[in-house]
């Protein structure tokens, strides 16, 4: 290579978390393993039922298992913000199913490795 070129260091890329529609907020790497704390990049907060806008009461949590990170087994913590209706009450969450299938314990990149 006669020029390279670089970029900027982008986490979300390398872990290929950018591909599920998340971002990553936190890390904590501990001896045998790798935890990422990620957020949803996409906001939800029309209503499927009435489509008035929906208020933020919070987030749950939801761990997923993720390909390694070296020899590091990686777990992402995925906050998902739930919504409520004020016109209708009903309550959602974010829409994760880009990062996971409902109910699932893998990431979409672990299921494929």
């Amino acid at each position: 290579m006669a020029k390279p070129t670089f970029t900027t260091p982008d986490i979300d890329s390398f872990c290929l978390v950018d591909q599920l529609g998340l971002t990553i907020t936190g890390q904590r790497l501990e001896e045998h393993r790798a935890v990422l704390e990620c957020r949803v990049r996409e906001d939800d907060p029309w209503c499927r039922h009435c489509g008035a806008e929906g208020v933020s009461i919070g987030t749950v949590v939801r761990q997923l298992a993720h390909v390694p990170l070296g020899w590091r087994p990686t777990t992402l913590v995925v906050r998902v913000r739930r919504y409520r209706c004020a016109d209708c009450a009903r309550v959602w969450r974010q829409d994760t199913s880009c990062t996971a299938a409902p109910r699932a314990k893998l990431s979409r990149h672990a299921r494929v490795c």
